[in-house]
C-alpha cells in the first residue's frame, strides 16, 4: 500500500476526513529516512521534547514530554496533565526538540501532527519497555498517564553549516516529499 493510501485509510480508521495526510513514525521514516534518522537523534539527545498543545479557549501550551519509540509509532507519555487534556479534547499539536546552543549547531527538528490516545495493549506495553530501557526502571503500575502515538502531517529538520555561513532547511510532507532550501545567514 501507497503511503497516501496508508494516510488516507488510517485517516478514516480515526474518524477524520479521507484526505487527511499523516503518517505514524515508520512511515515516515519509509518516506524520509534521512530527516527521520537525524530527527530522532535530536528527540533522543536528551530524552525530553517540548510539545505545543491548543488549550479549551484555543491558546498554545507548550510542556515537556518523554518522546519514546516502539512497534514503529513515536511515543508521547504524560502523567495526568492538562496537556494531556487538551490532546484528548483537540489531537493537533507540535513537537519540538529541546536546543540549549544559540550558535544552532544542534539543529531543530520539529514535526507537525495529531496525538492518537493508545489503547492497545501492544503499544502500552511497548510504552513501558521503552521507559524501562532508558531510565532502568518501569513506570509505576497503576499510576494515572497518558500515551500518545503521534500521527505526523508534516516535519522540518534545520541545520547550521557555519563554515558556509547557510542554513539547511529540510521539509517533509506527504504531498510533496523532502525538499531542501539553503539561505545565508546573518
Amino acid at each position: 500500500m501507497s503511503l497516501q493510501g496508508y494516510a488516507v485509510r488510517h485517516a478514516v480508521s480515526l474518524g477524520c476526513e479521507a484526505e487527511a495526510t499523516h503518517v505514524i513514525w515508520s512511515e515516515f521514516e519509509a518516506a524520509a529516512p534521512e530527516v527521520a534518522r537525524l530527527g530522532a537523534e535530536r528527540l533522543l539527545r536528551t530524552g525530553l521534547a517540548i510539545v505545543a498543545t491548543i488549550r479549551r479557549d484555543g491558546t498554545p501550551r507548550i510542556d515537556p514530554v518523554e518522546p519514546f519509540f516502539s512497534h514503529g509509532h513515536l511515543l508521547l507519555g504524560m502523567m495526568r496533565s492538562q496537556k494531556a487534556f487538551d490532546l484528548l479534547r483537540d489531537p493537533r499539536c507540535l513537537l519540538h526538540n529541546p536546543i540549549s546552543d544559540p550558535n544552532g549547531s544542534e539543529g531543530e527538528f520539529k514535526l507537525r501532527g495529531r496525538a492518537v490516545d493508545v489503547q492497545g495493549a501492544n503499544l502500552w506495553e511497548g510504552y513501558r519497555q521503552a521507559y524501562a530501557d532508558r531510565w532502568k526502571r518501569r513506570p509505576p503500575e497503576g499510576f494515572p498517564f497518558r500515551v500518545f502515538s503521534l500521527d505526523i502531517d508534516s516535519a522540518a529538520l534545520i541545520r547550521w553549516d557555519i563554515e558556509k555561513g547557510e542554513m539547511i532547511i529540510g521539509l517533509w510532507s506527504l504531498a510533496h516529499g523532502v525538499t531542501e532550501t539553503r539561505r545565508k545567514y546573518p
